[in-house]
């Protein structure tokens, strides 16, 4: 144990995995006992400030900075290394104003992100994922020994618990809003990133089940596992500037508390019961749904309308015997889906949106930019979006990445989701028919609740 000033530090030490019976994970890690106040945790790990507050958005920050140390055999290691380096930045205080640093371990064992994310289920500090279609190449990684660990592994998928900063505002993403992420990132630090969303339609009021997400939600984890194809990495970052009301001395705190409260123990599907389907409520119904088709196809057929396609979407409200666990949705589906992207966002005591998408809105790389080609579309329905079918993704130094965040659910904290879908209506459409490919589409997530394979759709819907 590490303690000092009233403020903890985590420890763990590597166990046998054998004992734990944790097939999928060659090492697991168990932490210490120490002590450490709940009141005083409650409070620190909801310390995070808002970066879309700062009154000059394109005021540098002081500093932007990783360090990364020696790759670390096991898991434990690697924690005991990083705990360390929080130590030294507690003990040695910035003298400036604001700055954001990246302490980072890599690891020579290959960690499953999602699994890590899962066992860090603590409901008061946000949590992301984000996997995307395809490995990544990390320009300018370096595994601590002076040898880029880039040019052999690339970045699979990334999971973040506890926020250094977030940026969230119920008004429509701005270019000030672009520029209050942006201080907080560089080239030279490319795993610095800001994962996050937009809703669909920011013009539109906002359902109670959004509320948390605001128009848009950002936000640059706290502890993150980076699961790369033959290793993985642990990291920590803390973020500071004193015009937004937090000083380095809170941030830092602040990190303590997130990292004590990691678990120390891998989640694995096995350990979780399955929930059942007991009701589910459709908006709109299938009697409002005909209409709308109908409506659709008369616009289409309209001797002025340019209209050649109308894309209409489903909420559908599910009700279970017992909490759904939205990790292990996404752990399912990501297990049928090849070239997807599985996402998950999730605001301090809030639902959890996640996706299994095939969709790429657009990516950067340096100065290259893709995109695929999307039809363009605005809500019809008489249910609020959310970020069903907005961009979902991450913003970083040295690129970007954002999806299409369709074929998603918002998972509730209680027994309940809301699962989306949406299909194209065209000439010749049959109501029956689209209904049945909605039916399919949520299929993937209402199947997982009755135990079975989940059914991947095969066509496109936004």
């Amino acid at each position: 144990m590490a303690s000092v000033s009233n403020h903890c530090v985590a420890r763990f030490s590597d166990v046998d995995p054998k004992k734990l019976s944790l097939s999928s994970s060659p090492t697991t890690f168990a932490r210490q006992s120490v002590h450490f106040s709940s009141h005083k945790y409650k409070e620190l790990s909801s310390l995070s400030m808002n970066g879309c507050q700062i009154d000059d958005p394109r005021a540098p920050i002081g500093t932007i900075e990783t360090k990364t140390f020696p790759m670390a055999p096991t898991p434990g290691l690697a924690a005991d290394r990083l705990n360390s380096a929080i130590f030294d930045l507690r003990s040695n205080p910035s003298q400036l104003e604001s700055g954001i640093i990246r302490l980072e371990v890599p690891i020579q064992q290959h960690i499953e992100a999602l699994d890590w994310l899962r066992s860090q289920n603590n409901p008061l500090l946000p949590h992301t994922y984000f996997s995307g279609r395809e490995s990544y190449v990390v320009p300018g990684f370096e595994n601590g020994n002076n040898s880029s660990v880039a040019h052999q592994e690339k970045l699979v998928s990334v999971a973040g618990f506890g926020s250094a900063v977030s940026f969230r505002h119920l008004n429509s993403f701005s270019m000030n809003d672009w520029h209050s992420i942006k201080r907080f990132l560089s080239k030279t630090s490319p795993l610095i990133r800001a994962y996050g969303g937009m809703r669909f339609d920011a013009r539109a009021n906002i359902s109670p089940e959004w509320k948390d997400f605001g128009s848009f939600y950002f936000m640059v984890p706290q502890v993150e596992l980076d699961e790369f194809e033959g290793c993985s990495m642990i990291a920590a970052t803390v973020a500071w500037d004193n015009r937004l009301s937090t000083t380095y001395e809170q941030a830092v705190a602040a990190l303590e508390a997130t990292m004590w409260q990691l678990s120390p123990v891998l989640k694995l599907n096995n350990d979780a019961t399955p929930a059942v389907l007991l009701d589910q409520t459709h908006v709109p119904n299938q009697i409002s749904w005909d209409l709308a088709v109908n409506e659709a196809l008369n616009l289409i057929r309209s001797n002025d309308s340019a209209l050649h396609k109308v894309v209409l979407a489903r909420s559908s409200r599910v009700l279970a015997n017992t909490e759904i666990d939205p990790l292990l949705w996404l752990e399912y589906l990501q297990a049928e889906a090849k070239n997807s992207y599985q996402f998950c966002l999730q605001p301090p005591e809030a639902p959890a949106f996640i996706g299994n998408t095939p969709e790429r809105l657009f990516s950067r790389d340096g100065l290259l930019v893709s995109s695929d080609a999307l039809a363009a579309t605005r809500a019809r329905e008489s249910f609020d979006r959310g970020m069903y079918a907005g961009p979902v993704g991450w913003f970083g130094g040295a690129g970007s990445e954002f999806a299409v965040g369709i074929r998603s659910a918002l998972v509730g904290k209680d027994t309940g989701a809301i699962l989306y879908a949406g299909t194209g209506i065209v000439e010749g459409s049959k109501s029956a028919m689209e209904w049945k490919e909605l039916e399919l589409k949520t299929s993937q997530f209402t199947k997982l609740m009755k135990r079975e394979d989940p059914v991947m759709a095969t066509s496109g819907d936004h």
